[in-house]
């Protein structure tokens, strides 16, 4: 308690040196003092290709480096990042980084303990990003190397066997990929996958690149697609109803849309925000087949094997021994359509009025049609995809009494967010409870403050900043005072700068005063960058000390290190803030490379290293890599593909 009172009492006085220093720095910032000459471009782009340069040579020194790593998931990892960013300047050796990646890959799939699932998870995950990263780059090569690494090994768990897992996700990931790097090659596979009787799920994403940039093969797709998804086949392949429901489910596009443009389309309704692609009759068309489709199903049925969520998922083996029969396949579609159709309710009152009765009876018949939980669910859909304060008020409105004060936080924050601090206040006082509303009208204060710094403030500044209940919360409202005052008064947003710096300049007891400390080291970056590193040292050296003591742990409390070496699979908190760590220098190489670059080097160990310095590479050369979409959580991993 003792001195937590003389950390505050030294946080104070710092203050009131602060406002003792603002007459002096306003005098000190004058226009021609802070004058910027206008930068050459030419000089610009010579240190831009400087740059490009030593971040190509760190790259090659990288690969070498990671010749010598033990685990080979590692080498894959380092040897996709490496081929990702080399392709451009030189595709032939990128393709060789690839190729290696994939020998290496193929024979870990033959080697690997098919009965481990996290081993198997951490295989697939790299098969992903291979596959991915090389088909984004070439589309041929991409194919070729999923069908060069799929395992063909049947799976034995308790006595069982099963087939391989199959490719087709993966595939239409590709296809995803492709589709906005060559729509043509797209466009080919597609059409392939059509003339086989496949109902390829990446198609939606493939038309709305297709019609942005090939009207003619847009037409071709779209017509052959269409003529393929008539009511007989949606009860038929469940692969059909689950492409027609993602057409569908984005919408229609407009009538006054053109389709040149129509691609920067986006419906509020539509998942993961998807490009409507059908027009207003041919959406029409659609959803009448799935209506006939759906108004054929006669029960929901207590054996719904293939129904999502249904028994059958989570129990493979039995649904392979005892599959169902043509009738039964049709009526579980039947019934995958009819609730998928319960969320199109409105667009079939638009559509197709003659037919909306029909399917309200249907839903209250089968005991689904006044599903609260549902319609709750579809409101809280459309009111995060809206994102704003009255959306996320409206849907905390009508939402269980359990949840609706967090929903109601949510959107007093966001009004705040959004700059509107009446809203805020309004949502608060009347929704929340004591603790709820002195939160938010705190942050209003702050706020308030932020915009409005001047001398009288300061002494309210240092009053409010000395009550926050925690240094994270004071680092967070300094770090907006500097920034509210650094193009008036630059000196004093430095001076905020360092009192934030003095919170953090001390060992973290936490993952969250790790973070603080990344806070404060990327606020530092344009005014100060020196002070930057200073901070990201000190917490390089902790974590070199804490991944020591996991060394020690390893196999009793923590599980990070596989044969001496940090595995890359591991989704622990640790492994994150490592690779947080990394990122940040990745954006401070921009400021000081040199310096970032000796600062990955305080890492004791290679795979931190190696992934702080691929990082910095890769903020230099721009390179995006292929997106990840089954690691639930990515942000936490450590990853030698680049995130």
């Amino acid at each position: 308690m003792l001195v937590k009172k003389i950390a505050i009492s030294l946080f104070v006085l710092s203050l009131v040196l602060t406002c003792a220093m603002f007459a002096a720095a306003q005098d000190a910032t004058s226009p021609s003092a802070t004058a910027q000459q206008t930068p050459d471009p030419q000089q610009q782009q010579e240190d831009k290709l400087k740059l490009e340069s030593k971040a190509a040579a760190l790259l090659e020194q990288v690969v070498t480096e990671a010749q010598a790593l033990k685990l080979p998931e590692n080498r894959i990892r380092v040897q996709i990042a490496a081929g990702d960013m080399l392709w451009d300047k030189s595709p032939a050796r990128a393709r060789g980084l690839f190729a290696d990646a994939a020998a290496i890959l193929s024979q870990m799939m033959v080697d690997v303990d098919r009965t481990d699932r996290n081993d198997m998870q951490a295989l697939n995950q790299l098969r992903q990003d291979l596959v991915l990263s090389a088909g984004r780059h070439d589309a041929e090569l991409g194919y070729q190397l999923l069908r060069s690494t799929q395992p063909q090994t049947e799976n034995t768990v308790n006595g069982r066997r099963f087939a391989p897992p199959s490719q087709n996700a993966l595939e239409q990931m590709l296809l995803t990929t492709i589709a906005a790097t060559d729509p043509k090659v797209a466009y080919q596979k597609a059409t392939e996958s059509l003339d086989k009787g496949e109902y390829p799920s990446a198609l939606n994403r493939v038309l709305a690149q297709l019609l942005s940039k090939d009207e003619d093969a847009f037409k071709k797709l779209s017509d052959k697609a269409l003529s393929k998804l008539n009511s007989d086949a949606l009860l038929a392949n469940r692969n059909a109803d689950n492409l027609a429901i993602g057409l569908l489910s984005s919408g229609p596009r407009p009538a006054s849309t053109s389709t040149s443009t129509v691609s920067d389309t986006k419906t509020s309704n539509s998942p993961r925000g998807q490009t409507p692609v059908l027009s207003e009759s041919a959406f029409h068309d659609l959803m009448d087949n799935a209506v006939t489709a759906a108004l054929t199903v006669t029960s929901l049925g207590t054996g719904n094997n293939n129904f999502p969520g249904g028994p059958a998922r989570r129990a493979l083996g039995q649904n392979q021994q005892n599959p169902p029969d043509d009738a039964q396949v049709r009526q579980n579609n039947a019934r995958m359509l009819l609730l998928a159709l319960q969320n199109m309710l409105p667009q079939i009152d638009q559509y197709l009025p003659e037919r909306a009765a029909a399917v309200r009876q249907k839903l209250t018949e089968l005991g689904v049609g006044n599903n609260a939980n549902m319609n709750f669910g579809n409101q809280m859909r459309t009111a995060m995809q809206q994102g704003t304060s009255d959306s996320l008020a409206a849907a905390a409105s009508t939402a269980p009494p359990q949840i609706q004060p967090r929903l109601y936080q949510q959107a007093a924050q966001k009004a705040l967010d959004e700059g509107n601090s009446d809203r805020a206040l309004q949502i608060a006082n009347e929704h929340l409870d004591e603790s709820g509303r002195k939160s938010i009208m705190q942050a209003v204060d702050f706020k308030r403050m932020v915009t409005t710094v001047s001398p009288e403030k300061l002494n309210e500044i240092k009053q409010k900043l000395a009550a926050l209940p925690s240094d994270s919360d004071r680092v967070k409202y300094l770090i907006d005072l500097s920034t509210a005052t650094q193009k008036d008064n630059p000196k004093l947003a430095l001076r905020f700068l360092e009192d934030a710096r003095n919170l953090v300049n001390k060992r973290a007891a936490s993952y969250k005063e790790f973070e603080d400390q990344i806070r404060v080291a990327d606020a530092f970056a344009t005014v100060d960058s020196k002070r930057s590193f200073e901070i990201m040292e000190t917490g390089i050296a902790q974590l070199n000390e804490l991944l020591s003591a996991a060394a020690v742990l390893n196999g009793f409390e923590v599980e990070i290190f596989k044969e001496g070496e940090l595995s890359l699979k591991s989704d622990s908190d640790l492994i994150g803030m490592v690779a947080r760590y990394g990122e940040e220098l990745a954006s401070l190489s921009k400021v000081d490379f040199e310096h970032a670059r000796i600062t990955a080097d305080r890492f004791q160990l290679v795979e931190p290293r190696l992934n702080a310095k691929l990082s910095i590479v890769q903020s230099i050369l721009g390179t995006q890599p292929a997106g990840n979409f089954n690691n639930r959580r990515n942000q936490n991993n450590f990853q030698f593909v680049l995130r």
